[in-house]
């Protein structure tokens, strides 16, 4: 066999480890990205005889826009 095919042999033999380790760390890494978003805990209920807080809706800024704020 000769030398560049023995090189040839070793640089495909890393790429297709290089290519199954990216797999497993992709793999790895949604895994904990699902394992923590269920982990994470929900809105806490008020004590007893609050009301919960209930954001109003957005309407807008408190400021008009430009175009509404000239003046002719």
């Amino acid at each position: 066999m000769s030398a560049v095919a023995v090189i040839a042999i070793v640089l495909v033999a890393f790429f297709l480890i290089g290519v199954a380790v990216g797999v497993v760390v992709v793999a790895a890494l949604a895994a904990r990205r699902a394992h923590k978003a269920a982990r994470r805990p929900g809105p806490a209920s008020p004590p007893p005889g609050q009301r919960a807080f209930v954001p109003e809706a957005d309407n807008g800024p408190d400021e008009p826009g430009w175009w509404q704020a000239r003046g002719d």
